[in-house]
């Protein structure tokens, strides 16, 4: 199973060092637009962008050029250069965590996770155990990730039921 995956999805596994959460997947597909944004991290000092390299670099992550749309649905130019990736791939599975690109996403007919649903589906298959689920659903919480309260009660609920 591929998908395709944003930046702020890789940004935020790196610096919470849960880049392993994407294995669920056999290959992850993104922009050459979301490389050149994780480029620039790089460029500024933040070395969890050195892990999405080493990823990168081991052919796990495969970077694919797209054309760049400046707007389109009020989404960041990355945001719809990897729902585009994914819609001219046939990739059904894309990471995205803003909620106006879950929604053009779904749109799509895209299956979309975000962070805390991948960090979900990790527990439920086994991959982390019910302590790394909570460090690295409360750590994504942490690094500024809005979550309404209703939806991050059903989330816990559900992780309890995989515990």
């Amino acid at each position: 199973m591929k998908a395709a995956i944003n930046a702020s999805p890789f940004i935020f596994l790196a610096k919470l060092e849960r880049l392993d959460c994407l294995r669920l997947y056999e290959k992850i597909f993104t922009s050459n637009l979301v490389i050149q944004e994780i480029e620039k991290g790089l460029n500024k000092g933040h070395q969890e962008a050195l892990w999405v390299q080493k990823l990168i670099n081991e052919k796990f992550i495969v970077s694919k050029k797209t054309k760049k749309k400046k707007e389109g649905f009020g989404l960041h130019p990355g945001e719809l250069s990897v729902i585009d990736l994914a819609k001219e791939m046939k990739i059904k599975n894309i990471i995205v965590d803003d909620r106006k690109a879950i929604q053009v996403a779904k749109y799509f007919g895209l299956k979309v996770v975000s962070t805390p649903f991948l960090f979900l589906r990790n527990l439920k298959m086994g991959r982390i155990e019910y302590e790394e689920f909570m460090d690295a659903f409360e750590g994504r919480i942490g690094l500024g990730y809005f979550i309404s309260p209703d939806l991050y009660v059903k989330i816990l609920e559900k992780a309890r039921e995989f515990d």
